[in-house]
């Protein structure tokens, strides 16, 4: 901040203009910036750049897909084996799903 030397009653006023005029420049540019920070802490933001960020990392999009894929195989050998039946039903659905937890992480891995 320069110092300015007032040596009359009208660069008093002039000087005193100036900064009214940084103060409303300064309290708008402190109240932008609180918006902008208010905005940021919502959250629905914080979800929105969580997402974001996975979207754009690559380790986390395949254990995503992994978790899927294997829980729904999961169940779909549950629903159609029915592994709590008798034992060559709970010994098929193991093989199942180990057979699909292979094949499904090979297939996972050639489209990511």
């Amino acid at each position: 901040m320069e110092i300015t030397t007032i040596t009359c009653q009208a660069d008093l006023v002039v000087r005193k203009e100036e900064l009214k005029a940084l103060k409303s420049q300064q309290e708008a540019t402190i109240s932008m910036q609180f918006d902008d920070l208010k905005n940021s802490l919502t959250i629905g933001t914080i979800i929105k750049e969580s997402v974001a960020h996975i979207a754009t990392d690559k380790d986390t999009r395949l254990n995503l897909v992994k978790i899927a894929a294997n829980t729904g195989t999961s169940f779909i050998i549950e629903k159609v084996l029915g592994s709590n039946n008798s034992i060559q039903r709970y010994l098929g659905s193991l093989i199942a799903a180990k057979v699909s937890k292979s094949v499904i992480g090979k297939m996972i891995s050639r489209f990511l």
